[in-house]
């Protein structure tokens, strides 16, 4: 339970610093509160980018421009021995304004970096 909450926080973390630094284009960050929740949006994130959640899936939809990159990150799990997770990064997406995400499980974040 330990290493769960410490991946929380250090995700939480992660998501506020890199929407307070981000350099030259914006970025929207969406989080979750645990597992198999839906995410929330940090800050004006919601303004920016407007998501629509099912189990698997997230469609997204840029509401201020072309989107450059859109990072996924996974649930951390562990098989007793390893720590595992994963993430999805998508740059430059085919279609910059909008797109569907499918890790097969509800994410733990997303982050939208803006073209600047």
């Amino acid at each position: 339970m330990q290493r769960v909450i410490t991946h929380r926080l250090v995700g939480l973390g992660l998501a506020a610093i890199m929407t307070l630094t981000a350099a030259g284009g914006a970025v929207a960050v969406f989080t979750a509160g645990g597992p198999g929740e839906s995410m929330t949006p940090l800050g004006g994130a919601d303004l920016l980018v407007r998501l629509t959640q099912s189990n698997n899936a997230v469609l997204w939809t840029s509401l201020a421009g072309n989107i450059s990159t859109v990072e996924t990150r996974g649930w951390p799990t562990s098989d007793g021995t390893h720590d595992l997770g994963g993430a999805l990064v998508i740059e430059r997406p085919d279609r910059p304004t909008a797109g569907t995400v499918n890790i097969g499980e509800k994410p733990m974040s997303m982050s939208f970096d803006f073209a600047g």
